[in-house]
Formats: structure tokens, sequence, C-alpha cells
């Protein structure tokens, strides 16, 4: 097995948002904010190669637009998927499988370009089976208010006109050494892969902890639309983490990519954290 993390555009995103009701003279000792209040987020992909199959796990924010309009997350686009991924050495035409952990912009944003030939959006993965669960899927083509403005449709329809897009219903095996668990309280259907290497098991956090500071139950981002039942999964999956030593990849945390964890008499929290090379040559 081969893994990679890849780095996608960096946008910024309210602290207020991103910590939901813990206050800010708590939350920035651990994630500090701007003048503005506005916390840089990563926006990571995970490479995975297991055997003959070369997997993406979300794809970030996607390509700069020609058109800016006023971009309220700041985004810095100085980190391209496509050009990262081939830095790993690979093309978009190498990836047998894309997994979305759900459809807000900006997980699945990287699958598309535009195509000026036709004017509408395309695939960058044309060899990939694009795995969404169904109820995300379901939400996604009919948003409710809350949620509407983090899915762009116009993008999302293209996985669905190129026959690329594979619905998924339960939690499964992608792999062998792939399994995917699905999460409810961020939004319906996200679905999150833990990966069993030869010396370890690693978990990619996605919505559900997106930064090494969201680990405390009550740090639930405001983004959630069920918050009562993301403590609940939080609490279940960082048990089952501790317990077996599981190793957390945070997706959206821009100063840690990983960590282990640690019981302790506040309940479960980060460990030694990891750095990418060394999660790369696990």
């Amino acid at each position: 097995m081969k893994i990679k993390i890849l780095e996608t555009p960096i946008f910024h995103i309210d602290g207020g948002a991103y910590f939901g009701v813990v206050p800010k003279i708590i939350w920035q000792k651990k994630y500090p904010a701007d003048e503005n209040n506005m916390c840089k987020a990563a926006c990571r992909s995970l490479l995975v190669v297991d055997e003959k199959r070369v997997v993406l796990i979300d794809t970030g924010i996607g390509d700069k637009p020609e058109e800016e309009n006023e971009d309220l997350y700041f985004t810095d686009y100085s980190e391209n998927l496509i050009q990262n991924l081939a830095n790993a050495g690979f093309s978009p035409n190498d990836i047998t499988d894309v997994v979305l952990t759900h459809l807000h912009f900006d997980h699945c944003g990287g699958c598309f370009y535009m195509d000026k030939n036709t004017n509408s959006y395309k695939l960058y993965f044309k060899n990939a089976r694009h795995y969404v669960n169904i109820k995300q899927w379901e939400n996604a083509m009919t948003p409710n208010y809350r949620e509407k403005s983090s899915y762009h449709h116009e993008k999302l329809i293209s996985l669905q006109n190129e026959g690329l897009l594979v619905l998924i219903d339960e939690e499964f095996k992608l792999t062998e050494n792939i399994e995917l668990r699905i999460f409810n309280g961020h939004t319906p259907g996200l679905m999150l892969p833990v990966i069993f290497s030869e010396k370890n098991t690693l978990f990619f956090t996605g919505d559900l902890i997106p930064a090494m500071a969201s680990i405390p139950l009550a740090w639930i981002s405001a983004y959630d639309l069920f918050p009562l039942t993301s403590i609940e999964e939080k609490k279940n999956i960082l048990n089952e983490a501790a317990e077996k030593n599981w190793i957390f990849i945070y997706q959206h945390d821009f100063y840690n990519v990983a960590s282990y964890l640690n019981k302790t008499d506040r309940g479960i929290r980060a460990g030694n954290t990891i750095e990418k090379s060394e999660i790369e040559d696990l």
C-alpha cells in the first residue's frame, strides 16, 4: 500500500463557524484567527494505492475561476490538486476510484473543469468510479435552505451525465484495506474512510473532526446540521480509535496533518502529532 497526502487550495473560515459555541477566548489558543476572525483551513485529499486500485479521497475546491466574484473564503489557489498529483507520480487517468466524503464544494470541486468548447463542466478523472452516499446525493440534488450555497449543482450533475456516479446506501469495503463508514451529524451521508495499512490503521476525519483542535466532544462546527448527532458520532469513533491506536488524518487543519490519540481524565485528546512525510512512510 502507498499513501500520499495531497494539498489543494487553502481557504479561510470564520472562527465562530469553525468552532461553534466554544468561546473565542478558548479556541484561539489552539487555532489562531486573523484580525477579521478568519482561520486558515487546509483542504487535503488522500491518495491511496492499494494493489491495482488508485483511490483518491476528496478533491478540494478545484480550479481558480476565470471570472472572479467576491470570494468570501479568501481562497489561496497556489496549491493545485492536479499538479500535486503529478508531483506524486500520477495523472488523472491513473485514478480508478474517487471517494467523495460529501458534496460540499470544498470537498468535490476538484473533480471538475470547464470545457470551453461546450461551455459545460467535465470530469478530470474519466477512468474512475465516483462514490457518493445516496443520502448525500439526494440532499445535494434537493438541498435544504441552510446547505444550498454549499452545493454547486451545475458541476455535480456532470457526475451523473458522464455515467461515473456510484451511489452507496450502506457502509462497505471499497478494497480489502479501505473501509467506508457513514456519519450523519455534519450532513446526511458523510462517508469517511478507515484505511488498514500493514502496520497502522488511519482514519481520514473529514468534516466530522475537521481539525485536531476539534477533538473534544463539545467542539462542534456551526456548519453541522445535527450537532447532537455529531457529538455521539465523535464519541463513538474516538473511543474506537483510542482503543485500537488509530492515527487521525485531519483534512482541514492548517497546522497539524495527523496525530495519535490519548485517553486523559478529561476525555480523549490528541496525542503526538505526525508529519506528512511520516504518514507517507507508514
